[in-house]
C-alpha cells in the first residue's frame, strides 16, 4: 500500500477522526431540519415579498386598472344594448355615451363582416383588413389592444373591444377608444425615486403602456425573454438582463384578470429580494456552521481530556519498554477520574516491576558470584589433585605406574582447562562447542609438544550446547585426540591430525577426527583402540551424548565419527 495511502487509513483510523464521524451523523439530522427550516422561512419571506411586490404594482397602476375594467363593463352593456336598438338609436347611444364620458373619444359597432355600422361619430367603413379588427375577432371574447392609428379618429389609443352575439353566434364586437395618453400618464413615475418602472401588456406581450413612454420601454424590460411568454406567468418574479444590459428584477401580475398584465422592473439595488440567493447561502452554511462549531467543540475537549492524557501514558509505556527508569512516575494534569485510575494503576505496576527487577537483578549478580566461585574453587581443587598425583609420581619406580599416574593428571588437568572456559561464561544458558573442542585441541598440543610437532587442524562450526552435552564432547575429543596421537602418530613434522564439527539442519551435531601420519601403518596392521581405561570414558562420555560412533582405518589412517542429537533445555 502507498505511503499516502497508509497515512489516509492511519488517519481515518485515529480517535479524533472517529469523533467527527460520530458527531457529523450525530448532528446530520439536527442539520437537515435545520436546512429544511430555513428554506421554508427564506421561501416564506420571498413570498411575502412578491406578495408585497404584486400589491406595490397593483397599486400603481389602480386608476388605470379601474379605466380599463370600466371600459369593459361598458363595452359588455353595450354590447347587450345594441342587439335590440336600430342603426340611428345605435348611433346616437354611442354618441351621448361618449359625450357624456370624458374617458373615451369613440364608440362603435363592427359587424362580423368588418364594417363599422354603427358609431359616436356616424361614420361607417370597412375595417375588414385592418390589423385590430383581426385581432379581435380571433381573440372572439373581450380585449384590450394598443392601436397607434385609430381608423376613425387617427390618435394613438387603447381599443376596448367586447363581442356581441346572437343566438349564440358572434355578430360583430363593440369598440371602445381610450385616448393612450389617459393610462400612459399615472405610469410616467410611478414612484418618486424612479427605481420602479411599469409596463402594461395585452395578452399577446404587446406594450399598452408603459413609464416613460411605449418608445423607451425596451431599455428597463428583459432583453432576452419574449414578452408573449412573460404574460402567460403572472405573479412571477424574476431576474433578468434588461434592453439597457442591466440586470433587474422583474414582477408580473394581473391588472385586469386574463386581458391586461402588468409587468414591474426594479434595479436590484431596490428589492430586497434581490439578496435572496446570499441570503439562502449564508442560511445553508448555518448548519455547517453548526457542524464546524460542534465537531470543534468536540475534538477541542477530546484533545484536552483524552488525547494528551493517552499521549503523555503512551510516553510513560514506550520510555518504560525501553528500560527508562529514571522517570518512571507518570503524573498527568488535571485529567478526569477515569484517567487519573489508569495514572495509579500504570505508577503501581511500575513500581511492581521496578522492585522486581532490582530484586531480580540483584539474585543474578548472587549467582553469578556463586557460580563464579564454584568454578573458582573446582579448577583450584583440580589444580590441587594435579599437583598431588605430580608429587606422587615423583616417587614412582615403574615406567606403568608412571604412566598411569601421568594418564590421570593429563585428565585431569582437561577437566580444568573445560573449568576455565565455562568460567569465562557464567551468565549464559549455553556453550560453544567449538570453544571448548579448540580449548582441548591447544591443551592437547601443549601436552605432546615434548614428542614432536604435530599439526592438529580444525574445522570447528559454532555449536550452541548446554553443558550437559558441551562437557561429555570435550572429554571425549581429549581421550580420542590422546589416543590418535599416541598410536597413529611417530612425532614426523608431516603427521597431522583434522578435527571437524558441523551441526546439521535437524538439530544433529557431527564430530569427526582424523588422524593422517606421514608413515603409514604396515598393511594388515589393526586399526588403534584406546587403552582400557580410555575405552571405559569413551564409552562413558558417546553415553552421556546420546550418539552413534563410528571407526575406521585406512592405509593407516585413523577416523572416528561420532553423531549425536543436539539436546533441548530441560531435556
Amino acid at each position: 500500500m502507498p505511503t499516502r495511502l497508509k497515512s489516509l487509513y492511519r488517519l481515518s483510523r485515529s480517535l479524533p477522526a472517529r469523533i467527527a464521524c460520530l458527531m457529523t451523523i450525530a448532528m446530520l439530522p439536527v442539520g437537515l431540519i435545520a436546512v429544511y427550516q430555513t428554506q421554508a422561512v427564506i421561501e416564506s419571506a420571498r413570498q411575502q415579498n412578491r406578495t408585497a411586490l404584486m400589491a406595490q404594482l397593483r397599486a400603481e397602476a389602480s386608476p388605470q386598472a379601474e379605466t380599463l375594467e370600466s371600459a369593459l363593463a361598458a363595452a359588455q352593456g353595450l354590447a347587450v344594448l345594441i342587439t335590440k336598438l336600430g342603426e340611428e338609436d345605435c348611433s346616437d347611444i354611442l354618441k351621448g355615451f361618449v359625450e357624456s364620458n370624458d374617458t373615451y373619444v369613440f364608440a362603435g359597432f363592427i359587424e362580423a363582416s368588418g364594417w363599422l355600422t354603427c358609431s359616436s361619430t356616424a361614420d361607417r367603413m370597412d375595417l375588414s383588413e385592418r390589423q385590430p379588427f383581426k385581432t379581435a375577432m380571433a381573440r372572439g371574447g373581450a380585449s384590450v389592444q394598443v392601436n397607434l392609428e385609430g381608423a376613425v379618429t387617427g390618435r394613438n389609443i387603447v381599443m376596448v373591444t367586447h363581442p356581441v352575439r346572437e343566438g349564440g353566434e358572434m355578430v360583430g364586437y363593440v369598440s371602445l377608444s381610450i385616448p393612450h395618453a389617459i393610462l400612459n400618464g399615472a405610469l410616467e413615475d410611478p414612484d418618486h425615486d424612479g427605481a420602479l418602472r411599469l409596463a402594461a401588456l395585452d395578452a399577446e406581450g404587446d406594450i399598452l403602456a408603459a413609464s416613460l413612454g411605449r418608445a423607451t420601454a425596451p431599455e428597463y424590460l428583459p432583453r432576452d425573454m419574449p414578452l408573449s411568454e412573460i404574460v402567460k406567468e403572472p405573479g412571477r418574479t424574476f431576474r433578468a438582463v434588461s434592453g439597457s444590459g442591466e440586470t433587474r428584477f422583474f414582477a408580473v401580475t394581473q391588472m385586469v384578470p386574463g386581458k391586461v398584465m402588468l409587468l414591474g422592473s426594479w434595479p436590484l439595488s431596490a428589492v430586497p429580494d434581490a439578496d435572496s440567493r446570499l441570503q439562502s447561502v449564508i442560511a445553508s452554511s448555518l448548519p455547517v456552521l453548526m457542524w464546524l462549531a460542534g465537531v470543534g467543540v468536540a475534538l477541542f475537549g477530546i484533545q484536552r481530556l483524552v488525547i494528551r492524557h493517552v499521549a503523555q501514558l503512551r510516553n510513560a509505556m514506550r520510555r518504560f519498554a525501553l528500560g527508562e527508569r529514571e522517570e518512571t512516575t507518570l503524573d498527568l494534569r488535571d485529567p478526569p477520574a477515569e484517567l487519573e485510575e489508569a495514572q495509579r494503576a500504570f505508577n503501581r505496576m511500575a513500581l511492581l516491576i521496578a522492585e522486581g527487577e532490582q530484586r531480580r537483578e540483584q539474585d543474578l549478580k548472587d549467582k553469578e558470584v556463586l557460580l563464579r566461585e564454584v568454578h573458582h574453587r573446582v579448577k583450584n581443587n583440580l589444580q590441587l589433585i594435579a599437583s598431588i598425583m605430580n608429587m606422587q609420581s615423583r616417587d614412582l619406580e615403574t615406567d606403568e605406574a608412571k604412566h598411569v599416574v601421568s594418564e590421570l593428571q593429563r585428565r585431569v588437568r582437561g577437566m580444568a582447562v573445560l573449568h576455565r572456559a565455562l568460567y569465562n561464561t557464567p551468565t549464559s544458558t549455553t556453550v560453544d562447542a567449538a570453544d571448548l573442542v579448540q580449548a582441548v585441541v591447544r591443551d592437547t598440543q601443549d601436552l605432546v609438544g615434548a614428542r614432536g610437532k604435530i599439526e592438529i587442524d580444525t574445522a570447528l562450526e559454532h555449536v550452541a550446547l548446554y553443558p550437559d552435552q558441551a562437557i561429555p564432547l570435550s572429554l571425549f575429543v581429549a581421550e580420542t585426540l590422546n589416543t590418535a596421537i599416541r598410536q597413529t602418530c611417530n612425532a614426523d613434522p608431516r603427521d597431522r591430525i583434522g578435527v571437524q564439527l558441523t551441526s546439521g539442519g535437524s538439530d544433529e551435531v557431527r564430530l569427526c577426527i582424523d588422524s593422517s601420519p606421514a608413515e603409514p601403518l604396515p598393511p594388515g596392521t589393526d586399526a588403534p583402540r584406546p587403552d582400557g581405561m580410555a575405552q571405559k570414558m569413551i564409552a562413558a562420555f558417546l553415553r552421556q551424548l546420546g550418539g552413534k560412533m563410528e571407526t575406521t582405518s585406512d592405509d593407516g589412517r585413523y577416523r572416528v565419527t561420532v553423531m549425536f542429537p543436539r539436546a533441548a533445555y530441560g531435556a
